[in-house]
């Protein structure tokens, strides 16, 4: 009863009110810079009409006198401001034909500012109850006190600070300065509160380690600066807002049920996670300002490009380094960063360095995801997953930078350049910043070296990379290495020096003929590194031929370690498809690997992940002749491979697709990213059938 007397605070209704009625003002005015419309009334992009100038100056004055009547309780005040976000509406909706993105958002956002400002616009009448919530809000807490009042207000402008400056600095409007310096009043503005809310979380809450991070992130954005032309201090200021405004929108206890039911179903916790961020992926970088200077990009080539690095594939239908900006490079980074940890994995940390606890139903749901069972194990290794990944990427990101250094580069070029490599390598994208992904490399062992590394260490799997890690700090205490780690050993061994080995055999005359005797060998092995499933190559895929190719369809399809950033059906299932050979010729019903035996259950699991797989591969590559049939069908195989694969090899057919075949292999990347992994969850699932058929024999073979 308390929290719902404190929710209904009046000075938080009258904040919020005069909080959304600015925001409509300012929406109205900086979008009538922004938006592009043809018939004039309101000006192209970049340039304002007569009448754009005349409405912005009208919506202005109509606000302060919304404003000026809500704080003197008079009743026009609510009417007022529903009449200019209503008549603003009404203008960009014309221009939505021309300018469908921003006309339409603006359209919609406007129009939910007019809906509910006379709602929280009328003045309050009882008093009585005003008193009655004075009274119980005295005996609260600073920081209830704090939030009963401004939690809405100030979320609200939290949500104005992230949007204004993502289109103000998106689409370039930053080179206005009235423009400039409204929103950089508006992030200080917001800024300045924040400041208040973190000595709130610090002193009177139980967010002391969360307050530290956000204060931390504040400071780092202000010593990055000059970094990377100032990209990553905006990145920083932008995902501060973004993190307080997600604390406050989770204070609710309904919304913190949903979070807490939504993280115990993993499946659908994973699919739509990978959505939102394909999503968000492909706003960012259809911006103008993610675009290179001088280019522009399609919509649907920012959705091909965010879907790729969302789902670590590193297809691409431009070239990543000519067609985007360093904003434009940032976001990919961020994407294939958190693709290839997935989300699932960052906000459980989220929530311990953020001093919380996770849930029963989350604990839960978490150690299916990872195989780990117990509260202790799974914290362990939820803190080893991302410390382990920034520890190695910044060690590969340093060699690289050095590497680059030596080549002829400057410092802050060959960082950007390393970083965003060792990250696309680890995380297995196949992103590369240079020409011809690695093939300049041909000749540099130890470069070669450093990627293959890399890539065989995000691919390994954090289970296991986790028991090894275990295995030798604390030695003997930890007892034998698991099977599932043995298989993983085994065949990652297996593979590449067996695809080193086929590669060196098959092209030696061939794709490699060009090379020295030793590059020859270490391109070889390299070769067959990257097929599982980075997607780097450091020679012309053109040069191979038919047997090579057939060999890379294969190893694109096992793929690398389950639990870790690479795709495919996962090694530990094509292991135990194997060793059913034997099991069936003894007659035997139970599997056997390394001195232990496993269920016919998990063959069954293991074949019906490749039997979706194969259909999957199957049905898409039909697709695929049917739109695309002027492109050769082995490309278009391949292809296939590559992304339900999420390898990123391509024989030179990806920026020939048609938009029919992008959407078609887009498909093929979100269901080779997610597809294996949710089913793999829902598999992991122990759901016995409580009916009970009669058994009958079929003949096979």
């Amino acid at each position: 009863m308390r929290s719902q007397l404190v929710e209904e605070h009046p000075r938080s209704t009258m904040s919020l009110a005069v909080v959304r009625i600015i925001t409509a003002c300012l929406v109205s005015v900086i979008g009538t810079y922004l938006v592009d419309d043809s018939s004039g009334i309101l000006g192209i992009r970049g340039e304002w009409s007569v009448t754009g100038v005349l409405l912005s100056g009208a919506w202005i004055i109509s606000a302060c006198l919304s404003v000026l009547g809500i704080l003197t309780k008079n009743i026009w005040g609510a009417p007022l401001a529903c009449l200019f976000t209503f008549s603003a509406v009404a203008f960009f909706s014309l221009a939505i034909p021309d300018d469908p993105l921003i006309a339409g958002t603006l359209t919609f956002c406007l129009s939910y500012l007019g809906a509910v400002s006379s709602a929280y616009a009328r003045p309050p009448d009882q008093r009585l109850a005003t008193q009655m919530i004075s009274r119980i809000i005295s005996h609260t807490s600073t920081m209830e006190n704090w939030l009963s009042k401004y939690r809405r207000s100030y979320g609200h402008l939290l949500s104005v600070a992230i949007l204004s400056s993502l289109f103000v600095f998106g689409f370039h409007a930053t080179d206005t300065p009235w423009i400039r310096l409204i929103t950089l009043l508006i992030i200080a503005t917001s800024g300045l509160v924040s400041l208040r809310l973190l000595a709130l979380m610090y002193w009177h809450g139980d967010k002391t380690h969360m307050a530290l991070f956000f204060l931390f992130m504040v400071t780092l954005s202000f010593l990055l600066q000059g970094v990377w032309q100032g990209v990553l201090s905006e990145a920083l200021i932008f995902l501060y807002f973004v993190g307080l405004f997600f604390y406050l929108t989770l204070q609710t206890p309904l919304l913190k049920e949903a979070r807490e039911s939504f993280q115990s179903a993993p499946a659908v916790f994973v699919l739509m996670s990978f959505a939102v961020l394909v999503g968000l992926g492909s706003l960012f970088l259809y911006l103008p300002d993610a675009a290179a200077p001088g280019t522009t990009i399609r919509l649907s080539e920012a959705f091909f490009t965010a879907i790729s690095a969302a789902c670590v594939t590193g297809l691409s239908v431009v070239d990543v380094n000519q067609a985007f900006s360093e904003f434009g490079q940032f976001v990919i980074l961020v994407l294939m960063q958190v693709g290839g940890l997935g989300i699932m994995v960052l906000s459980t940390f989220a929530i311990l360095a953020f001093g919380g606890k996770m849930g029963v139903r989350t604990e839960r749901a978490f150690s299916d995801f990872i195989a780990f069972k117990g509260v202790k194990s799974t914290y362990q290794l939820i803190i080893f997953i991302v410390v382990s990944t920034i520890l190695i990427e910044m060690v590969g990101a340093t060699i690289l930078t050095v590497g680059h250094i030596k080549a002829g580069m400057n410092l802050v070029d060959a960082a950007s350049l390393g970083v965003f490599q060792a990250v696309s390598a680890f995380c297995n994208a196949g992103f590369s910043l240079t020409e011809n992904s690695l093939t300049h490399l041909q000749s540099s062992p130890w470069m070669l070296l450093c990627y293959g590394t890399l890539i065989i260490l995000g691919g390994f799997g954090f289970v296991s990379m986790f028991e090894m890690a275990r295995r030798v700090l604390l030695g003997s205490q930890r007892g034998a290495l698991s099977v599932q780690t043995k298989v993983v050993l085994a065949m990652t061994l297996l593979l590449v020096i067996g695809g080193g080995v086929l590669f060196a055999l098959l092209e030696w005359t061939g794709a490699l003929k060009e090379l020295h005797y030793t590059d020859k060998i270490i391109n070889s092995f390299f070769q067959s590194i990257t097929l599982r499933t980075a997607g780097f190559h450091s020679v012309d895929l053109s040069l191979f031929g038919y047997p090579s190719v057939a060999i890379m369809l294969f190893f694109m399809f096992v793929g690398g370690a389950p639990g870790g950033t690479a795709g495919g059906v996962k090694v530990t299932t094509f292991a135990t498809l194997i060793a059913t050979l034997p099991t069936l010729l003894r007659q035997d019903n139970c599997v056997r690997m390394f001195s232990r035996t496993f269920p016919l259950n998990a063959v069954a699991k293991g074949s019906a992940l490749i039997i979706l797989s194969i259909s999957t591969v199957g049905v898409l590559w039909f697709l695929l002749l049917l739109t695309q049939s002027h492109l050769d069908p082995v490309a278009l195989l391949f292809e296939v491979f590559s992304a339900t694969g999420t390898v990123g090899l391509s024989l030179g057919i990806t920026d020939a697709l048609g938009l029919g075949g992008q959407l078609i292999i887009a498909c093929g990347m979100f269901v080779g990213r997610v597809g294996p992994l949710t089913l793999a969850i829902a598999l992991a699932v122990d759901e016995r059938s409580k009916v009970e058929y009669p058994s009958a024999d079929i003949m096979i073979g």
